[in-house]
């Protein structure tokens, strides 16, 4: 059997199709064949999220019970470098990440095992770009506790034949050229490490068979539907094109700064500037934040969206900020490691790299030849900052030395600290009138009762918040109860058959909970939830888990589960917050542990209150239609401010229980 997973009209696309085909002659009986025996899928346009690299041009994995083997088109060499002369080779499984160029013989230039391409900015490796993309689906592979060899080619799919040399075709391995065979193909890809020995046979082996076909199962194999939910986002973001337009053309020229509380649509504005940008500009934009599940969240949409990653026509690429950050430490010399560290540390770094800029020891020309070296991972026209509020002061000032201020926008949630102090972008900017602002005051994701809720629950809080409730969006309702949400099963499926008939899916529920509902596994952290949910049969995405939280839910019918820390800039048609006053205990309680030496607040036990009420209030803006919200202690604060306001509305918050 041979599976095609993606959307035709891509370049990508008709390489996916050429490689099945090459394939298809090369073993006859190959599409007929039962999956149980031999499965291939080819996935083009790929899309990862949380990794050095986002797209992947075309994702192949085969797995073959039967035997199936090719005579390469060339010598190859065994694992010890040891020329093979004629043999024929045995392919057990294997996967493959390829790299495709459409450059015709004008564009391309070959160097010993190295393809580069022409771009109007000068050549670039696309084996290095195709190396990347090996070591991003290697790490995707084993964040799903897979350890699995990637093999990579370059599919060269402008010209007819590889550059001769010598009588022979370059490079020895590692690309083939349009109107490729299956042995062409296989060759490459086996040319490149070599092939090992295994009793009699000579095989192509990316794991272990006994796992093989897990790898198949992984979810870049699944095709991304869109839920109601991500077509109304996918419309909002191409849609309101005039203030997206004006937005895109303030960069360039000013710092941009949107401002808004919860619910107001700083997130989708970002988007929409960015997809002006690229759209309308062919501009390379990065949208940074440090919320995982968030970066996951918008990665599945620009893929519904079928907006590349920052490629060198334009696109957008999304990154965690301590990720990009931590790129660019290593870049100039203050990180050996890519990898994250604990944040008081990665501050300090931040601090001295932009001590080193400031004092001339990293020179403006250092940092362009590391964007010229690096280009796919640092050289962006468009920088985007979302919750820019909580970014600590060195980190902002950083990104404003590495990139023009003029070219960054920054979406500034009011009231939504929790890292820290507030950022003064103006500062990093050089001053107030190199900014040019603009504020949202108007809710744009919840219906109007919700907006009203989220109001009186501030007021009752004694916080100074507001929205303008939707006056667009009628309805909504607050559900409330004093049971865990595990054990409202009968309200769980009414919920889901209710929503099920206005059009939307499982996937647009977003489901948040305590650090008490975590438990501990041998594969990390997992929520009580998500294994009361798949012991009802349902499958989940449980973001409490950072390997999860690094990829996204490919399914309608899976359910969305993070812990409340990382449920920023997410939305579901029904949000539920489970053990809300303990969220917001947990928050006091450690708040009120913390120096507040610095803090301004003469009671710390105010301000402990007003830092656990901020935390609650982006709960609260999450839900579009319905907000439930269980509660563990009838005489908790929580639990006392939901009873006042329930009085006052009524008729729109109910007791379930």
């Amino acid at each position: 059997m041979i599976e095609i997973i993606g959307e035709d009209g891509t370049e990508e696309y008709d390489a996916a199709v050429a490689i099945s085909d090459a394939l298809a002659k090369l073993w006859p009986g190959l599409r007929e064949s039962p999956s149980e025996l031999e499965h291939v899928k080819i996935a083009p346009n790929a899309k990862l999220a949380g990794y050095k690299v986002s797209d992947v041009d075309i994702v192949v994995a085969g797995v073959f019970a039967k035997p199936r083997y090719f005579v390469p088109r060339k010598a190859l060499h065994d694992q010890d470098g040891k020329r093979l002369g004629s043999i024929k080779v045995k392919v057990e499984n294997l996967v493959v990440a390829v790299e495709v160029k459409g450059h015709d013989a004008g564009g391309i230039n070959v160097a010993g095992d190295e393809v580069t391409v022409r771009y109007p900015e000068g050549w670039k490796s696309a084996t290095g770009q195709n190396i990347d993309q090996v070591h991003a689906l290697a790490k995707y592979f084993e964040h799903q506790h897979l350890s699995t060899w990637v093999y990579r080619c370059v599919a060269l799919q402008g010209i007819p034949a590889l550059p001769i040399s010598n009588g022979k075709s370059v490079p020895e391995a590692g690309a083939v050229a349009f109107g490729f065979s299956g042995s062409d193909f296989l060759t490459a890809v086996a040319g490149v490490n070599g092939v090992r020995k295994f009793g009699r046979d000579f095989v192509l082996s990316s794991i272990p068979m006994t796992k093989a076909r897990r790898v198949l199962e992984a979810s870049i194999f699944r095709a991304i539907v869109p839920s109601k939910l991500d077509r109304a986002k996918m419309d909002r973001i191409a849609a309101r094109r005039s203030e997206a337009k004006d937005l895109a053309e303030l960069l360039g020229q000013h710092m941009v700064r949107l401002k808004g509380h919860g619910g107001t649509g700083k997130t989708i504005m970002l988007l929409q500037a960015a997809h002006e940008a690229f759209v309308g500009h062919g501009r390379r934009c990065i949208v940074l934040t440090y919320n995982v599940a968030l970066a996951a969240d918008i990665t599945r949409l620009l893929a519904l969206l079928r907006i590349p990653g920052a490629s060198d026509g334009g696109g957008v690429e999304v990154k965690t900020v301590m990720s990009f950050v931590y790129t660019w430490l290593n870049r100039l010399g203050l990180e050996e490691e890519e990898a994250e560290d604990d944040f008081d540390a990665y501050v300090g770094k931040c601090a001295t790299a932009l001590e080193w800029i400031d004092t001339g020891t990293v020179s403006t020309s250092d940092i362009s030849k590391a964007k010229d070296a690096e280009q796919s991972l640092l050289d962006f026209d468009v920088v985007l900052v979302d919750e820019g509020q909580d970014w600590p002061q060195a980190e902002a000032d950083l990104l404003t030395r590495l990139y023009d201020p003029s070219t960054i926008l920054v979406a500034d949630g009011l009231d939504q600290l929790v890292r820290g102090e507030r950022t003064n972008w103006h500062a990093a900017a050089g001053g107030k009138e190199n900014v040019s602002e603009k504020s949202l005051a108007r809710c744009l994701r919840m219906k109007r009762n919700l907006g009203v809720f989220a109001n009186a629950m501030a007021e009752n809080a004694g916080l100074n918040w507001s929205i303008e409730p939707s006056d667009e969006a009628a309805g909504g309702k607050v559900l409330v109860s004093y049971e865990p949400y595990t054990s409202l099963g009968p309200t769980r499926q009414a919920l889901l058959v209710e929503a099920q008939a206005t059009g939307n899916s499982l996937v647009d529920f977003l489901h948040c909970v305590p650090a008490s509902e975590v438990v501990g596994t041998a594969d990390g952290p997992r929520s009580n939830l998500a294994n009361q949910f798949e012991l009802e049969g349902l499958a989940t995405w449980d973001a409490v888990n950072r390997a999860a939280r690094k990829d996204f839910p490919r399914s309608l019918e899976t359910a969305r589960i993070v812990q409340y820390e990382s449920c920023r800039g997410l939305e579901g048609w029904v949000t539920v917050l489970d053990g809300l006053d303990e969220f917001w205990h947990r928050k006091f309680e450690a708040t009120l542990g913390r120096d507040v030496s610095n803090s301004g607040f003469v009671d710390p036990n105010e301000r402990a209150s007003r830092v656990a009420w901020q935390w609650v209030m982006i709960a609260l803006t999450r839900p579009i239609d319905t907000l439930v919200i269980t509660l563990r202690d009838p005489q908790s604060v929580v639990t006392k401010v939901i009873g006042a306001v329930a009085k006052s509305h009524g008729d729109f918050v109910q007791r379930i229980d």
